[in-house]
């Protein structure tokens, strides 16, 4: 082959990857609001990326020797599927861990066009093999494949997801295979030119060790469980959603194109002696989340990006010869969906919280020291320091301070103190039900301990936790149970919204929390709560005393709220509530046109929608604003700044119908979004933009 042949085949690596990693978040992106905006969505896609991956490489192990035409043929067959489609045709039963009905959606609809550019690199290196090609190493190729998914990546976040809708990226992702089908076609026919005249070099297994292919498979495993782990940890707190899945994926490919390249940025011994701290990094950040959200996630990458980089640098050290190069990519495939299904399958089946995150930390310890063990003690004798960092991670999980600040409220909340009664993880997040016993003083100075109810149990304050994030708050007393706490204190924005001026109210509430919003509603009114996660209902139910406290006539809803929603007769309810916003994430799919349309037919005449959404990261006043159109009078109220004990800071959108009596709630400081200073383009189930409410947050916050 000429250079100029060499070239072409570096392009179609590129082109392979850059359609493959495109792919991932687009395809995450499409299935997202089918399952209620999981932050378990993502890690379940990409687990299942990488089992196609493996199939794909598995195929190349086989068939590389062999491939012909039919190779061709294969890679232009889902053309017959292409473009992709908004909807996936089914929606997921009623089941409190639908992973595996997401697996069966993916298999269906995306596992052979995937599987297909998965085989690219493999391909391209196996005709790299049997041609006369004058580059040293087609390891080359595989830091070719990285550098597209990186840059796929980036585009996707930076310009496919803030300035096309999903029908037009699918369109252009069409248009590009064609390109890649082509490309495919041009280097087969010239590797096979080439190939007659030259013989063809082996690809073998032989001679590899079984205990040199496990490490292959720790070495690569491992990284990717913990690339895993620290996305759901980012993902957990900032919203699931493409900009926050990406970049730990990012930095988990940057780490093999450094690796793999030839020319060494980062000298190996310096990882060595630089990963136990930046891995303590990211275990401060997971067990002190005071330090600020900015930080938190910096930690977190800061540790996957050292951890990714001395696994990939251990494992090109110890790599095999061209000849065996598809055993070895088949090991790493094999390697990178292990650690995805221990994270994303077998970890929530197992454990209540992030407890992947330490244990793969520690293995990966274990497994270095196992490997290379001369360097990494030697590491430690000449510094010292890391092992008091490396005891310092291992005592956080057992020591906590004894105050958590409340980092969406600013409310100070005794933690140590507390006593986890209930702590519960699935598909939907990381639940925890804590109390706090309080001394009566605290609530009622004015009380002597003369009476009656001074010396009644508690009180206690019980507060539901989703991460790290309060989701309701109850005081456990016969005199305060009803009294709503938190962002739903009688004081707040809702007493303007839900006072019991009117009578026989129909209500639907998407989001149930502890149930606190049922302390405004009385008998004869009617409260239909739309829930996603059962176990929420369950929480409310038998932790919590609000909804058997509640005179008013209650029904709960499991399921999607859009989903379950389309079954309620049109005209039904007197006030739609969106409270849906698990931790910080945002129910994108609730914020839509669609969305807005299907709650402004479910509303009656003189019917309003009222959105609670306080956020740490995200300023959704504006697309509300945008998405509403131009029907509705959007107002919006922050809660006061002089909060008593047991209140938190919280902000609400009211929409009611243009023509509405407004001054009243003007006269409460409720305050029009018509002179709103951020534009925002409204979203759709077609369009959704994240990074624009984000950089309004940040420009509050002033970080610049």
């Amino acid at each position: 082959m000429q250079l100029s042949d060499s070239f072409k085949l570096h392009c179609f690596v590129f082109l392979g990857a850059f359609l493959l990693f495109t792919m991932e978040p687009m395809v995450a992106r499409i299935v997202l609001p089918i399952y209620g905006g999981s932050f378990h969505v993502w890690t379940t896609t990409l687990t299942f990326f990488q089992g196609v991956l493996f199939i794909g490489y598995l195929y190349c192990h086989f068939f590389a020797k062999r491939l012909g035409g039919w190779h061709i043929a294969l890679v232009a067959t889902p053309l017959i599927w292409l473009p992709l489609s908004n909807h996936f045709g089914f929606n997921p039963p009623g089941d409190r861990n639908p992973a595996w009905f997401l697996l069966l959606q993916l298999t269906v609809h995306v596992a052979l066009p995937f599987g297909v550019l998965a085989t690219t690199s493999v391909i391209a290196q196996s005709w790299f093999t049997r041609s006369n090609i004058q580059e040293k190493s087609p390891y080359s190729l595989y830091a070719s494949s990285n550098s597209g998914s990186i840059l796929a990546l980036l585009a996707y976040i930076a310009l496919f997801e803030p300035l096309l809708g999903l029908r037009v990226q699918q369109t252009l992702w069409f248009m590009v295979y064609l390109i890649y089908v082509f490309s495919a076609w041009l280097c087969w026919k010239k590797a096979t030119h080439k190939s007659e005249n030259t013989n063809a070099t082996s690809l073998s297994s032989n001679g590899i060790k079984a205990t040199t292919i496990i490490k292959w498979i720790f070495l690569s495993a491992l990284p990717s469980g913990f690339m895993l782990a620290v996305s759901n940890a980012v993902t957990l707190e900032l919203g699931s959603v493409p900009l926050v899945w990406v970049l730990p994926l990012v930095l988990y490919l940057l780490s093999y194109v450094l690796t793999f390249s030839q020319k060494k940025i980062i000298p190996s011994s310096l990882l060595h002696a630089f990963w136990p701290g930046a891995a303590t990094l990211g275990l401060c950040s997971l067990y002190t989340p005071s330090l600020g959200e900015l930080w938190e996630l910096a930690a977190h990458l800061i540790a996957l990006f050292f951890v990714a980089m001395v696994g990939h640098s251990e494992l090109y050290r110890i790599r095999p010869s061209s000849n065996q190069l598809t055993v070895f990519y088949l090991a790493i495939a094999l390697g990178g969906w292990i650690g995805g299904i221990a994270v994303s399958l077998i970890a929530p089946a197992v454990f209540n919280g992030l407890n992947e995150y330490p244990i793969i930390v520690g293995v990966f310890a274990i497994t270095l020291i196992t490997i290379k063990r001369e360097s990494v003690f030697l590491s430690l004798r000449k510094r010292p320091y890391l092992s008091a960092l490396g005891a310092l991670a291992i005592a956080l999980p057992l020591y906590q301070t004894t105050k958590k600040t409340n980092r969406k409220t600013g409310m100070i909340v005794p933690f140590f103190d507390s006593k986890p009664i209930h702590q519960y993880r699935n598909y939907y997040g990381i639940y925890k039900v804590a109390d706090l016993p309080l001394n009566p003083k605290d609530i009622f100075p004015q009380w002597s301990e003369n009476d009656p109810l001074f010396n009644e149990k508690g009180p206690i304050l019980r507060t539901l936790w989703h991460g790290s994030t309060v989701h309701g708050s109850q005081i456990i007393h016969p005199y305060t149970k009803k009294y709503p706490l938190s962002y739903y204190h009688s004081q707040g924005p809702l007493k303007d919204l839900l006072n019991k001026s009117t009578k026989n109210r129909n209500v639907a509430i998407i989001g149930l929390g502890v149930g606190a919003c049922s302390t405004y509603f009385e008998n004869p009114e009617k409260i239909t709560f739309y829930e996603l996660d059962p176990s929420i209902i369950d929480i409310a139910k038998d932790y919590f005393t609000y909804l058997s406290d509640c005179s008013a006539s209650i029904t709960n809803v499991e399921g999607d709220a859009r989903i379950q929603l389309e079954q309620a007769q049109d005209n039904a309810y007197d006030i739609i509530m969106i409270d849906a916003f698990s931790s910080d994430a945002i129910p994108t799919h609730l914020l839509t046109k669609e969305a807005f349309s299907l709650y402004d037919r479910k509303l009656t005449s003189k019917g309003k929608i009222i959105f609670h959404i306080t956020n740490r990261h995200y300023d959704l006043q504006g697309i509300i604003k945008s998405t509403s159109g131009e029907k509705w009078e959007v107002l919006a109220k922050h809660s006061d700044k002089q909060l008593k004990p047991f209140e938190d800071h919280s902000l609400y959108c009211v929409l009611l119908r243009k023509g509405s009596e407004i001054s009243q709630l003007l006269a409460a400081n409720w305050r029009s979004l018509d002179s709103y200073e951020y534009e925002c383009e409204p979203w759709s189930d077609d369009y959704i933009n994240t990074l624009k409410p984000l950089y309004i947050m940040l420009r509050e916050k002033n970080v610049f």
